[in-house]
């Protein structure tokens, strides 16, 4: 297995992050590749965007009603930005007002303002209509007629991966269950789940979790990830990389994401859990892609000024 490389690439991408936080000047590393494209932080909530949404929503509203809690989860990241965010604000589950999201968005777009993230693709699912319509009157208006089931779900059960496989069902929050994903994450950031708590965060993180019980025990498991699995395990040639990762076990893709984050704390100074875990095989897969001459990820890296 590949596990030193894989730490190896965390390692470097996490002290690219501190150096530059620190005022230190460009480039914050000799290594190429990371000076040249955009990777992730390793950690998601170091990340501006979930910084930013920490403390324009969930640090303010994080008592709020679940259900309410959900709804703005899933709004902030279908969109994806701390600007519509912010221009939306924070709504109430009981007075929701779907064609105020949709016209919203369709103003901010018609004025080239900011509304939906560039780092991933919200695709139409084939719908023929603009894309704050699908994703307002399609995705989230289906998640809405969900949200007391889920909510009830998660109140029972205290688990991430039950609420998850009900959400899986539910339009564009399906497939490789990146939404799903993105969304119960935010979750965390709150009370959403009760009295489970881990305190003492470092800064620009909330003073408190609440995590879903089996919050280290499961995390979804998408291509990226796969592909970085089969990474770890030894796979170079990018034909076999996208053969492996397609009859890979999702079960044993699970287990090697758990076997990482026990890894985790003997070779970096933090604890990962599998779900930062299965963000880093992301990554690593985009990071190998380039290192060995398979691809270059769309988005660079724009050096200071």
């Amino acid at each position: 297995m590949r596990t030193r490389e894989f730490f190896g690439y965390l390692a470097e991408r996490e002290n690219v992050r501190l150096r530059k936080e620190a005022g230190d000047p460009w480039p914050w590393t000799d290594d190429p590749i990371l000076q040249r494209y955009k990777f992730t932080n390793v950690k998601r909530e170091d990340d501006a965007t979930s910084r930013g949404l920490i403390g324009l929503h969930y640090e303010p509203n994080r008592n709020a009603d679940p259900k309410t809690i959900l709804l703005n989860c899933a709004l902030n990241r279908y969109f994806g930005t701390t600007e519509f965010a912010e221009a939306r604000g924070w709504l109430d589950y009981d007075t929701y007002d779907p064609d105020f999201v949709e016209d919203l968005a369709a103003d901010r777009r018609s004025r080239k303002e900011r509304v939906f993230t560039g780092a991933y693709v919200i695709t139409n699912g084939g719908i023929s209509a603009p894309k704050e319509q699908v994703v307002v009157q399609y995705y989230i208006s289906e998640l809405y007629n969900a949200i007391p089931e889920l909510v009830e779900i998660a109140q029972m059960t205290r688990s991430w991966r039950a609420v998850a496989k009900r959400m899986s069902k539910i339009l564009g929050f399906g497939g490789s269950g990146f939404m799903s994903k993105e969304t119960l994450v935010d979750t965390t950031y709150t009370n959403f789940w009760g009295t489970s708590l881990i305190e003492g965060m470092a800064a620009g993180r909330p003073a408190i979790l609440s995590l879903p019980a089996d919050w280290g025990d499961w995390s979804p498991y998408g291509p990226g990830a796969r592909r970085g699995a089969v990474r770890v395990l030894g796979h170079d040639d990018i034909y076999s990389v996208e053969a492996q990762s397609k009859r890979r076990d999702v079960a044993l893709g699970v287990q090697l994401m758990l076997d990482l984050s026990e890894l985790s704390t003997a070779h970096l100074p933090f604890f990962l859990a599998p779900h930062d875990i299965q963000f880093g095989l992301c990554e690593f897969d985009k990071y190998e892609r380039v290192r060995l001459g398979q691809g270059e990820p769309k988005a660079t890296y724009r050096r200071p000024k």
